[in-house]
Order: structure tokens, then C-alpha cells, then sequence
């Protein structure tokens, strides 16, 4: 069962953010269908280290990109993979300590921070790109 799927609403049009996009969603989808199956706490642990350490990664490409194009609305644009950052991170740490589960609340605000991030923010990075 696939819990977020890519389309072409979701393109930006420029094919690394688009892979990384990609490479996000299917990670999103391992975390989703790992909880459905009931695995444990080790597995689950790994997968949502790999997307923490993934999503930095991409994170620092992306701002790596606004700051070689000058981006206007860079700072808005890292301040938001900031908080994103804090709040997985701090996830992690609870889910890491067990003072916290990973629930469905938790990928669907995941999953609606993705769509909301990339349909806006990453769109106009995507156009200055596109301008240059």
C-alpha cells in the first residue's frame, strides 16, 4: 500500500530536487508500511534515522543551490528546513529514549509538510533556477 505517491504536480522541474523529492516520499512510504506491518522498535529506529540523515542531506543541497543563485527568499526558505529539522530531530530523540511512538499523526504531518513544502517553496526555488 503506497501512503504518498509521487506525481507530476510535485516536479520541480529540476532533476536533482526532484530525485531527492523522490527518494524522500519512498522513504516516508518504507516508514509507513514498516508501522502497518507492526515491526519493532529497531526497525522502525533505522528507517527514521535514514530519513533524518537523508532529509539534512538534502536539505543542505537545496540551500547550497539558493545561495549560489542569490535566492531572494532564502532565509524564509532555510528557516522552514530548520524548524522541520528541530522537530524530527526532537522526534527522534523521544522515539530513541521511548518516550515517544511513531504514530500516523507522525507521517501524516511528514506527509503534509512534504506536499505543502514542495507545491510552495520549493516551486519558487525551482523558477529562480529555471530564470537563470
Amino acid at each position: 500500500m503506497t501512503y504518498l505517491t509521487w506525481s507530476d504536480s510535485l516536479a520541480v522541474g529540476n532533476n536533482f530536487i526532484d530525485n531527492d523529492h523522490k527518494k524522500l516520499i519512498e522513504m516516508v512510504n518504507r516508514l509507513h508500511a514498516l508501522m502497518h506491518e507492526g515491526k519493532g522498535k529497531e526497525v522502525l529506529d533505522k528507517v527514521l534515522h535514514n530519513l533524518v540523515t537523508y532529509t539534512q542531506d538534502h536539505f543542505r543541497r537545496e540551500e547550497d543551490l539558493m545561495r549560489s543563485l542569490g535566492f531572494a527568499d532564502y532565509q524564509r526558505h532555510k528557516d522552514e528546513h530548520d524548524k522541520l529539522l528541530k522537530q524530527v530531530l526532537d522526534l527522534q530523540q523521544k522515539f530513541d529514549s521511548g518516550a515517544a511512538t511513531l504514530s500516523i499523526q507522525v507521517l501524516h504531518f511528514l506527509r503534509d509538510w512534504l506536499i505543502h513544502h514542495i507545491g510552495e517553496s520549493d516551486q519558487k526555488l525551482a523558477a529562480a533556477a529555471r530564470g537563470r
